[in-house]
């Protein structure tokens, strides 16, 4: 929707046993060139105890920083409770892991420009490493160890794929497709939270657009990138995919989980081929799909067992945001 002044903007920074690398994040976020309707900077606290509250206290002559305690909400739950304290802003979401580049706030405060909903923004993402991976797995780690960037300049997205660590979207959409789903996300067997929620988006209209300038690095540290950590982020990826059709129900989820289930048998039948005929690669590709596709029966099973999505408001009393 098109409106004649450009949009407020709130920053949520969700973290979980905030260190040093919140502090960066913030450090690089007061470097930012701040655009004029910036409001808020809400950190967005959910361990089991409260540490971070210092960590903000030092950048409030800086940004309008606050901080908020949700004790065990797990990121989705305390991105959930953030969006009840919001009006109709457009949010800006960081990880407490990332470094900011100067011009991203601004990038994402134009791209907004005129608009009160109906658009969802994907910034640029690189890496800090700090050991980089071995070559040969490089092509199967997820667009969060090795970057994301799916065009030199600006496009739509015609699918989800705005990591979480970086991407805007505004207030009101994001309650219209019913928040953060509070069984995905870090904390939870399962991952795609933020693909989930864009995906809802698209299907109710709301434009994605990727935006090169609204720039971050994401820290990835060495047991991110290994083989361990890959099959077991595919597997919750997959878990993710599997919550979100079996949501979706009818014929789509039926054709995804016995078309899930027909490709699980061919993949393991594929892993019983001797390793001398199988190449490297061709086997770590099946011992993936096996890990992803276990995952989205798994999903499909905990949804159709009565697992449901937590209700957003889909209003909110602005009187909270005060």
């Amino acid at each position: 929707m098109k409106v004649e002044s450009a949009p407020d903007i709130a920053v949520v920074i969700a973290t979980y046993a905030p260190n040093e690398l919140l502090e960066r994040t913030l450090e690089t976020l007061s470097a930012c060139e701040i655009p004029e309707t910036l409001r808020r900077v809400i950190i967005a606290e959910n361990g089991p105890e409260e540490v971070g509250r210092e960590i903000a206290k030092k950048f409030v002559d800086r940004l309008p920083v606050e901080h908020h305690f949700f004790p065990n909400a797990k990121k989705c739950g305390a991105l959930n409770k953030s969006l009840d304290l919001l009006g109709d802003e457009l949010i800006v979401y960081f990880d407490d892991d990332v470094r900011i580049s100067r011009g991203t706030l601004k990038a994402y405060a134009k791209a907004a420009e005129g608009m009160s909903k109906g658009a969802f923004f994907g910034g640029q993402c690189r890496v800090d490493y700090d050991e980089p991976p071995e070559d040969w797995i490089v092509k199967f780690l997820p667009a969060a160890a090795v970057g994301w960037a799916p065009a030199d300049g600006f496009i739509e997205m015609k699918e989800s794929g705005a990591l979480g660590f970086n991407w805007a979207a505004f207030a009101s959409d994001l309650r219209a497709a019913g928040g953060y789903d509070e069984r995905c996300g870090p904390g939870t067997a399962a991952n795609s939270d933020e693909m989930n929620i864009q995906n809802e988006m698209l299907r109710k209209g709301v434009k994605g657009y990727y935006l090169p300038e609204a720039l971050v690095w994401h820290y990835v540290p060495r047991e991110r990138s290994s083989v361990a950590w890959l099959l077991d982020y595919k597997r919750k990826d997959g878990m993710g995919k599997g919550i979100a059709a079996a949501d979706e129900g009818g014929l789509f989820c039926l054709k995804q989980k016995y078309g899930s289930w027909a490709k699980l048998q061919l993949c393991r039948l594929l892993l019983m081929v001797p390793s001398g005929i199988l190449s490297r690669d061709l086997r770590f590709h099946s011992q993936i799909k096996v890990q992803r596709l276990e995952g989205k029966l798994e999903g499909i099973r905990l949804v159709e067992g009565g697992m449901k999505k937590r209700a957003v408001p889909p209003n909110v009393d602005k009187a909270l945001a005060d």
